[in-house]
């Protein structure tokens, strides 16, 4: 493939920079800082867009180390051609790898095409982005050559299946840190920590070997305590039954003395009941009789003030008998007198309205005196009647006088002319003022309609007051005479008085009459339960033998003090021989005479068994502490049952994770070897090229060299094959160069990519410098080639 041009709109500190590629050798002699690597890294970055990954050093993107810096469109184009066909690469990049835009166009038509999506790189070189850095991709300081899984994988002509290749790299770093995680040497390691962990268990169960022997010494002596306790309880059993035998007899002199005591108090709660035969004759009432009794008593109190409160004096009888004759015969509704009342108001609203409508009157009558009789007079106009008929007569006159002379007089036609003009003047005047009469007149007729309309309006209102005056004063004399008429019933005459002021006193008057009626009412009603409620209590007392007097409530209390008193002692009396009964069910009468002789007095006996019970807490306090030394020792036991399993565990544990170690090394080995031999395949076409390209850039040709499955070269120093990272940073650079091209010849064997070197022969002498000149110059045929450097002793030319 080769690249034919970029177009660089921002990309770091290049900007709106346009390049075109030729075949071959492509030279960028530019002083430092000119952005080399950048450009060397937009190529790249427009085929494999960003690394997502983040890289050590000062920035952690290369997204953010190329951000332009001054602003703009971040990104690019590039077109290539490749297999024949034209492409155009076009990207613009976000913030993210989301807001990334790809697109790609065929030159051919200028249409975007879908032949490679934007991992266009991986898809054309068969390359991830890091692989395609390790080998078509030399930097400067960076010609390093290792393999990677993608490199091993198109070695392989694996790319159509490149999973387990891939993954090798992947799969082995598992592998390693799986093992050290294992590690039965590593202090970190899994293994290694718990062999320790199985020598110190095993240590501390050394230690718990006495704790055993122990154990069972103590359960020996708790043994025999034991034993010791069983003897001492079967001595007190027997001073037990001695005691009880001597216990026995004071148990029966007690209660012969509990019996007379019971008897004794019997008696005393009969004759304390007995003193109340002649207190109570007949029944002895109940508490919930002295209940209502009690409220009865209450009762006459609130009625004795309800006749103190409610009791009329004797004004207010006089005044109640005064009102009573003046309502004996109608007494009048609150409805009726509202109404009447009512009418009262309508009474002053229409003489009110009297007032208004006659002063109302007055007004119009003086606007119709105010009024004045509009001039009909009509003008004759008698001067333009006279002129007009002057000079009709002239004009007649003249005309006659003109008819009489000869039509050749000399006056002849003056006369006539004069004649005509004389009648025709005096027709005018008289017509003009015929039409003037006629419009006076008319004026007139409509002066004399405006006239009597006005008049008609004037009387109108004037009539309809009239009218309305009369209806008022016919209803003002029926409310006054229907007001008349209903308070004459109840001796008051609307004449003395105001009619409204008469209704007012009716009311007050109506109201106090039902005050003090109601209030008699109440009284006689209270002083009838007064008298009813006496006469109930004073029959209670006589009924239960009492004569309660005056004070009722003393009676009453005392009565019931007194049957209180009486149900207390009934109730002790039946406590009294409930009690006697009991004891007598209890106990055996008959055998309280039977008597049984004991050899040891209680104080000998209770003596005796106190020594036996002194004896056995000792055994006790001996026996609970064996326990607790028991206690402590299985405590002991018990961790050692534990760390015994915990030892069990970590034995079969350590063999399983020995046995996965094993597996985990054999597996790495067999991995490592398969991937060995995979990499044989390729590993001639490599060392023939490497051997090229060294004989080329060195002039030696011999083979002091050799190229390993894991493509690491190795050079012959001294007689022995050492590692290249002992040589010079000069001679690293030149085997790295030497094996990238080699492994790009190996995995490029049709199609060529192009390549990228930044300045990679920085650390070459002269000579070397020669060489890289002359190998450039045979390979430019081959490969299209961007050369970025900064000096030009290492310049190279185009011999293509």
């Amino acid at each position: 493939m080769k690249l034919r041009s970029c177009h660089i709109d921002n990309f770091g500190k290049l900007s709106d920079l346009h390049l075109e590629f030729q075949d071959g050798v492509n030279l960028f002699h530019e002083p430092n800082a000119w952005g080399k690597s950048t450009l060397a890294a937009f190529l790249r970055v427009m085929f494999y867009g960003f690394d997502s990954k983040r890289e050590s050093g000062l920035f952690d993107k290369e997204r953010v180390v190329f951000r332009p810096w001054q602003g703009g469109t971040y990104g690019g184009e590039l077109d290539f051609s490749y297999q024949g066909k034209e492409y155009r690469i076009s990207r613009t990049f976000g913030k993210t790898e989301k807001t990334d835009v790809f697109h790609l166009y065929d030159l051919s038509t200028n249409l975007e095409c879908h032949d490679f999506s934007s991992e266009i790189g991986s898809e054309i070189f068969g390359l991830d982005s890091a692989s395609f850095k390790r080998s078509a991709f030399i930097a400067q300081n960076d010609c390093e050559c290792c393999s990677t899984d993608a490199i091993n994988a198109k070695l392989g002509n694996l790319v159509e299946n490149t999973n387990d290749i891939n993954n090798f790299e992947t799969a082995q770093k598992k592998i390693h840190d799986r093992m050290n995680k294992l590690s039965p040497d590593r202090a970190t390691g899994s293994m290694k920590k718990r062999t320790n962990m199985i020598t110190l268990l095993t240590e501390e169960l050394r230690g718990y070997d006495a704790a055993e022997a122990s154990y069972k010494k103590i359960t020996e002596k708790l043994t025999e305590k034991q034993e010791q306790r069983k003897e001492l309880a079967g001595i007190r059993d027997q001073y037990a039954k001695a005691l009880q035998v001597a216990s026995e007899e004071s148990r029966r002199e007690g209660i012969k003395q509990a019996y007379a005591a019971t008897k004794q108090e019997e008696q005393e709660k009969k004759e304390a009941l007995d003193a109340f035969a002649d207190v109570f004759p007949g029944q002895v009432p109940q508490d919930e009789e002295f209940a209502k009794q009690n409220q009865d008593v209450q009762m006459l109190g609130v009625l004795k003030t309800t006749l103190f409160n409610l009791g009329l004096t004797e004004e207010e009888e006089n005044r109640l008998q005064e009102l009573g004759d003046k309502f004996e015969n109608q007494i009048p509704s609150e409805e009726k007198i509202t109404e009447m009342e009512k009418e009262q108001e309508r009474f002053a609203k229409l003489k009110e309205e009297k007032t208004q409508l006659e002063t109302k009157m007055s007004y119009f009558e003086a606007m119709a005196m105010k009024r004045e009789e509009p001039d009909y007079t009509v003008k004759n106009r008698l001067p333009m009647m006279i002129c007009g008929i002057i000079l009709l007569v002239i004009g007649a006159a003249g005309g006659v006088l003109s008819f009489l002379l000869p039509q050749v007089h000399k006056f002849f036609l003056p006369l006539l002319v004069v004649s005509v003009v004389a009648a025709v003047a005096g027709i005018v005047l008289l017509v003009v003022r015929k039409v003037q009469v006629s419009k006076e007149e008319e004026k007139v007729r409509a002066l004399r309609v405006q006239h009597l309309e006005e008049e008609r309006k004037l009387r109108g209102p004037v009539e309809e007051i009239q009218k309305t005056m009369e209806e008022a004063s016919k209803e003002a004399s029926r409310i006054e005479q229907e007001t008349k008429h209903f308070l004459e019933q109840y001796q008051m005459v609307p004449g003395e008085k105001d009619a409204r002021t008469c209704l007012y006193e009716l009311r007050s008057q109506l109201q106090e009459y039902e005050r003090l009626r109601s209030r008699a009412g109440k009284s006689d009603a209270a002083r009838q339960e007064f008298e009813r409620k006496q006469n109930s209590l004073l029959a209670f007392g006589k009924e239960a033998g009492m004569d309660f007097g005056e004070d009722l409530a003393a009676g009453i209390s005392q009565l019931q003090m007194k049957a209180t008193e009486y149900r207390i002692a009934q109730k002790a009396y039946a406590e009294a021989r409930k009690k006697r009964e009991l004891f007598e069910q209890e106990h055996n009468m008959k055998e309280l005479a039977a008597v049984e002789k004991c050899p040891y007095s209680l104080d000998e006996l209770n003596s005796m068994i106190r020594d036996v019970d002194e004896r056995s807490e000792d055994i006790r306090e001996a026996i609970e502490q064996y326990h607790h030394q028991l206690e402590d020792l299985q405590d002991q036991l018990d961790i050692r049952d534990e760390k015994e399993q915990q030892l069990s565990i970590c034995r079969q544990e350590q063999e399983e994770e020995q046995h996965l170690y094993e597996t985990l090394r054999l597996t790495g080995e067999f991995l490592q070897n398969a991937k060995e031999q995979f990499s044989a395949r390729y590993l001639g076409p490599i060392e023939n090229g490497f051997g090229k390209y060294y004989s080329l850039l060195t002039g030696d040709k011999e083979k002091d060299w050799m190229v390993d499955a894991n493509i690491e070269v190795q050079m012959k120093e001294q007689g022995e094959m050492r590692e290249t990272k002992w040589l010079s940073a000069g001679y690293q650079d030149l085997l790295g160069i030497c094996m990238r091209l080699a492994l790009v010849d190996a995995m490029y064997p049709k199609e060529k990519p192009f390549l990228v070197l930044d300045d990679p022969f920085v650390n070459l002498d002269e000579e070397k410098m020669a060489h890289g000149n002359e190998l450039f110059g045979k390979i430019s045929g081959e490969y299209q080639i961007l050369y970025f450097t900064c000096h030009a002793s290492r310049n190279i030319e185009n011999t293509k």
